[in-house]
């Protein structure tokens, strides 16, 4: 089975909250408009957002007519993670790491300075324990285990 994350479903989730923030909750796009948007056909549009839907990364309101006339409600927080809208934990945690040590290269005191990279250091460190955590049992999950 073909995997069509990177090439048609995270292309077209992206557009959709795009479409969404854009339009401050006054527009719902179609997929028509998400398949403009893309580049992608309608068709393989619908494919995704019934993908999407089943994953409840969005709200799909569906029509009478074919799926470009479909449209989306609403977007979930987890979908705003997965296109880099908001942060994931380890993101955030990462990015306190990176601000920490910036802080620790500024830092003329000697001894404040080596504490602010020790503190940068561990919470790299967390943010890799969590990310190897999280992508154990996503693997298990899809295994079975």
């Amino acid at each position: 089975m073909e995997n069509t994350w990177a090439n048609r479903d995270l292309p077209v989730l992206d557009a959709m909250v795009k479409f969404l923030e854009d339009g401050v909750g006054s527009l719902y796009p179609e997929l028509r408009d998400i398949a403009e948007l893309t580049g992608l056909d309608v068709k393989e549009v619908g494919k995704a957002a019934l993908a999407l839907e089943s994953d409840r990364l969005i709200e799909l309101g569906k029509s009478a007519g074919g799926p470009g006339t479909w449209h989306v409600g609403s977007v979930s927080g987890d979908a705003r993670r997965l296109v880099g809208q908001w942060p994931t934990a380890e993101q955030f945690v990462d990015e306190i790491a990176q601000r920490l040590q910036a802080a620790a290269d500024e830092e003329p005191d000697e001894e404040r300075r080596g504490r602010l990279r020790e503190l940068a250091t561990s919470a790299g460190d967390v943010a890799r324990n969590v990310f190897v955590d999280v992508t154990s049992a996503v693997i298990s999950r899809q295994m079975g285990i």
